[in-house]
């Protein structure tokens, strides 16, 4: 079986402009993701899409694949299906590019969980949820889990009449790394975007809509992507004082 990462870019970005180009630690944001992702044992085969000729010479200065994509997509997951009439894999792994403090470990589980059940065509990492205000945080996207860790369904908001400290309990958070088969990879990039796909504006909503199952693979900590100025604030907060963080920075350097 043939397993991939792609990392979907666009240039463009609302909140925070060419943020996949802002410096942190003297490398652009995106080095940091794809180096990151080279850590990954055993290694397996990277691959960087964007539409933006920009970052494709940016990303081959420091020697990653880069493949142009067209500029119509409108989310990450539509970016990969274009690419993977190219790669031709069996599974693929989707590193958001803003991920910059992703665990290699983490790649490694996603990937270690799907070689393993071969029993779904989508798993996506999930986590704790750290505070209770993250139950009301449209920004932190949100599932219910069966026991086996299957996905019920996912949402921005919670609705729940059950206390907080309950939700904190049974709530995960979505993080922004999953694996994708080629068949329903797809099946998705070519089917009409679903009603609560647009309107919640999560991407994952797009297979629980369709009626693919999603299989959550738990992770002891997500940390922050970076959307905004704060955020990338935060960032840089977490590789100087974070001993794991600073560990992968040095292995990286």
């Amino acid at each position: 079986m043939k397993i991939g990462i792609v990392i979907p870019v666009r240039l463009e970005s609302e909140r925070l402009p060419s943020k996949v180009l802002k410096d942190f630690s003297g490398k652009p944001m995106i080095e940091h993701v794809w180096r990151r992702a080279q850590l990954v044992n055993p290694k397996i085969e990277t691959v960087i899409a964007t539409d933006s000729k920009i970052i494709k010479d940016v990303c081959e200065e420091f020697g990653a694949q880069t493949l142009i994509t067209s500029s119509n997509h409108i989310n990450g997951l539509s970016r990969v299906g274009e690419v993977a009439r190219i790669l031709n894999w069996d599974f693929y792994v989707v590193l958001q590019a803003d991920e910059i403090l992703v665990e290699p470990e983490s790649l490694e589980k996603l990937i270690s969980t799907l070689q393993s059940t071969k029993s779904y065509d989508f798993y996506n990492l999930i986590t704790n949820l750290e505070d209770i205000t993250d139950l009301d945080d449209a920004n932190v996207v949100k599932c219910l889990v069966r026991e086996n860790n299957s996905v019920i369904t996912i949402f921005r908001k919670s609705s729940s009449v059950a206390s907080a400290e309950k939700q904190l309990i049974f709530t995960k958070k979505i993080c922004g790394i999953f694996a994708i088969s080629d068949k329903t990879l797809q099946l998705v990039v070519g089917s009409p975007p679903q009603k609560m796909e647009i309107s919640e504006s999560i991407e994952q909503m797009k297979i629980i809509e369709m009626g693919i199952d999603i299989l959550g693979v738990s992770i002891v900590k997500s940390y922050p992507s970076v959307n905004t100025v704060n955020d990338a604030l935060l960032v840089e907060k977490i590789l100087r004082e974070d001993e794991l963080q600073k560990a992968i920075l040095s292995s990286i350097q």
